[in-house]
C-alpha cells in the first residue's frame, strides 16, 4: 500500500478498500486455525470444529453480511457495516468455539488461549472502533479511526508473541525403538547398562 500511495496516489483509495476487504476475509482463517488447535488431541471432533466454523461464517455471512453489501446505498457505509458485521461473526464463531471446548472439557493451552484473546482484544477494538466511526461524521473521527485500526492490530500481535513466545525447545524423535516383545520397563533396562557401559568407556 506504501509503494501504491508513492507511485499513484490517485489509486490509493480503491486499492486500500480492496486491500480492507481481503484482509477481513483472511481473518476467517485465524479462527480454523484456533480451531484445529483446540480440538487437535481428538481428530473426530477436529472436523467438526471446522466444520462448525465454516458453517456459522457461512450462514451468518449469507444472512447478515452479504445483505449490507447488496442493499447499502454509500459504498463508505456499506464498507464500514461489512466490516463490522464481519468482525462480530468472528465473536461469534470464537464464543462458539470456546463453549465447544469447555462442552468437551478440553484443555487450553498457552498458545491457544493467547491466540484466542489476543484475537478477541482485536476484534473488540474493532467493533468499537467500526461502530463510532459509522456513527460520528468521517470529519470528526475519520483520524481517530486511522489510528485505532493499527492500534488493535498491535495489540493483538503484542499478545499473540507473548502467548506464543516458548522457551522450551522443540521434542526431538527418538531414532530408538523397543524390541518387540519387550514392554517400557526392560528398555529403560537397556537404556540403563547401555549408560553405565558409556560412562566406563569415558572414564577410561
Amino acid at each position: 500500500m506504501y509503494l501504491v500511495y508513492g507511485f499513484d496516489r490517485s489509486a490509493y483509495r480503491s486499492a486500500y478498500w480492496f486491500y480492507f476487504l481481503i484482509s477481513i476475509l483472511v481473518e476467517f482463517a485465524v479462527l480454523v486455525e484456533i480451531s484445529d488447535h483446540i480440538f487437535q488431541s481428538l481428530p473426530a471432533i477436529r472436523h467438526l470444529g471446522r466444520a462448525l466454523t465454516v458453517a456459522i461464517s457461512a450462514t451468518l455471512a449469507l444472512t447478515y453480511i452479504l445483505p449490507v453489501i447488496l442493499w447499502e446505498q454509500s459504498r463508505r457505509l456499506a464498507l464500514l457495516d461489512f466490516a463490522l458485521r464481519a468482525s462480530v461473526t468472528k465473536v461469534i464463531v470464537l464464543a462458539a468455539l470456546f463453549i465447544a471446548a469447555r462442552h468437551y472439557g478440553l484443555q487450553i493451552g498457552k498458545s491457544v488461549a493467547g491466540l484466542m484473546l489476543g484475537f478477541s482484544i482485536y476484534l473488540g477494538l474493532n467493533i468499537a472502533n467500526l461502530a463510532a466511526n459509522k456513527a460520528f461524521h468521517p470529519a470528526l473521527y475519520g483520524g481517530i479511526y486511522w489510528i485505532m485500526t493499527p492500534t488493535a492490530y498491535s495489540l493483538c500481535l503484542l499478545v499473540w508473541t507473548v502467548a506464543l513466545w516458548d522457551y522450551v525447545p522443540a521434542p526431538s524423535r527418538s531414532t530408538i525403538s523397543p524390541v518387540a516383545g519387550e514392554g517400557s520397563e526392560s528398555l529403560a533396562l537397556e537404556l540403563t547398562r547401555f549408560n553405565n557401559q558409556l560412562s566406563k568407556l569415558i572414564d577410561k
